[in-house]
């Protein structure tokens, strides 16, 4: 799915109330005081009055390759590095599945795919997802009962989620433009793509791009005056295909100085079928045809400078308001996204270049500024360390913890290390250096990063390593308790 119509196809997957035709909401006779989620009633209090204001900042398919995290030469990110140096980085954080609607959902409500059932796009995940949004408080209704005003622009959760915000705007559509050239053969594209990705220059300003208006949005909330404490969303989208973005971005990355990742086949050698059956090898096969890999990669990398400069705008703005210095910052990516590694692109595997992502928190008096927490940790632990270093309650059931008390312990992170999911019966867990990975026919891969950064050798099956394969996969999810364990491989909908 391309990312300028995503809450189009979303809202009419999930059945959400979306008034498309609205670009901003605000409620306009007043809020009730108590809200309902099944069981679960959700009371709204007055806010404490050290209650700290939120600026949550969610990036879409953003991998690893963001400066502060040093794991890819050459991309420009200036904005995020410089917050990074004010922040406490989590320097391995993962999240829950390598697709948008079960990542946001594990972020957003607390509650893995294997709980929860909703793995991808596909119709049996978006009746999940519905009913779990019925049923159950988000991390927005848990700073709305501590007395915030809740305000959202763009893409957070896998759909709108219009209802539970105090005011929300929705990033404007922004249809292809027929009269791009195709980096493929130089015409142009017309309706559709012409090739299996699209990227190149977008011939827009920053402003006229829908993270500009969403973005400029975000900004004037940030400076109007309130009565209550502010939790802010800003979800970016230029880092979804497709990769059109203002000239000047793709210029910070002249195409003679963009690296590549390694393309090599023979790293498929040693996986089995289910493992080789989550690559999609036509794109880089296209890409190395049409001899425009670099370019691609470029693009990507032009992306995540476009949304480096939309966040900096941001904190430019937040710096200029009174209560800038005693802000809590947060920013995250869903999952990350494949360039060649695995001979793959694009998402929808188990491996490191899917799974790890971007997650850093800037609280005022917490910890030293620039500090890194290197052990692996999930994002479904986001919310509930928002909610402690903000002091707000956590509503409903939530499987994620807070990593706070990590922060000052970090062997307690190895007790609950982070576990990725992709379909039913299909999981990861990373904890230490390891990755393992279990699929549910049974085979396994075992990566030790200290010597294979780049999950090239797979150790699994070697006695010398069985012991740590058996407690690897005690982390992991029983099948038998999975949703769905038995759901026949698939359609797993457009992202």
């Amino acid at each position: 799915m391309q990312r300028r119509t995503f809450l189009v196809g979303s809202a009419a997957a999930t059945g959400s109330a979306l008034a498309l035709g609205a670009i901003g909401f605000e409620r306009r006779y007043g809020e009730p005081e108590v809200r309902r989620y099944g069981s679960t009633v959700v009371r709204r209090k007055p806010p404490s009055a050290d209650a700290p204001n939120v600026l949550f900042i969610a990036l879409d398919d953003c991998n690893d390759w963001l400066g502060f995290l040093n794991n890819h030469p050459g991309t420009h990110t200036p904005n995020l590095d410089a917050l990074a140096d004010e922040s406490l980085v989590f320097s391995n954080a993962y999240c829950t599945a390598p697709m948008c609607l079960p990542a946001r959902t594990s972020v957003m409500f607390g509650r893995t795919p294997y709980e929860t059932g909703v793995y991808d796009h596909a119709e049996a995940s978006d009746v999940r997802y519905a009913a779990l949004a019925r049923s159950s408080p988000s991390l927005v209704d848990d700073f709305w009962a501590a007395g915030y005003d809740v305000v959202g622009g763009g893409k957070l959760f896998g759909d709108t989620q219009r209802s539970r915000w105090t005011q929300f705007r929705q990033t404007r559509p922004d249809e292809q433009d027929p009269n791009w050239l195709s980096p493929f053969d130089g015409q142009p594209i017309g309706p559709r793509s012409r090739g299996p990705i699209d990227f190149g220059p977008s011939g827009h300003t920053t402003d006229e791009e829908p993270d500009g208006s969403t973005g400029a949005w975000v900004r004037q909330q940030l400076v109007a005056p309130r009565s209550r404490p502010l939790f802010l969303g800003y979800g970016l989208i230029s880092t979804h295909v497709a990769w059109r973005v203002p000239q000047r971005f793709f210029d910070l990355h002249p195409i003679d100085e963009v690296v590549a990742p390694a393309l090599r086949p023979d790293d498929l050698n040693d996986l089995g079928p289910a493992g080789t059956s989550l690559i999609e090898p036509r794109t880089v096969e296209t890409l190395q045809e049409t001899g425009v890999l670099a370019e691609a990669v470029q693009a990507y990398q032009a992306a995540i400078s476009y949304a480096d400069d939309r966040v900096g705008m941001v904190l430019d703005a937040l710096s200029s308001t009174p209560r800038g210095d005693d802000t809590i910052v947060v920013v995250w990516s869903d999952h990350g996204f494949h360039l060649g590694e695995k001979m793959h692109w694009h998402k929808f595997t188990l491996w490191e270049r899917a799974t790890r992502v971007p997650m850093l928190f800037r609280v005022p008096g917490q910890f030293r500024a620039g500090e890194t927490f290197d052990r692996p940790v999930s994002a479904l632990d986001i919310g509930p360390s928002l909610a402690e270093w903000s002091g707000v309650a956590v509503n409903g059931g939530h499987s994620g913890r807070s990593l706070v008390p990590a922060v000052d312990r970090p062997e307690l992170a190895d007790e609950r290390p982070p576990v990725t999911t992709w379909l039913p019966g299909n999981h990861t867990v990373r904890r230490g250096s390891w990755r393992f990975i279990r699929y549910r026919t049974g085979e396994t891969e075992l990566y030790d990063h200290r010597d294979d950064p780049d999950e090239y050798i797979n150790l699994a099956g070697r006695a010398e390593h069985a012991a740590i394969e058996r407690e690897l996969a005690r982390f992991l999810p029983d099948l038998s308790e999975e949703v769905d364990a038995d759901r026949p491989l698939g359609s797993a909908g457009a992202d």
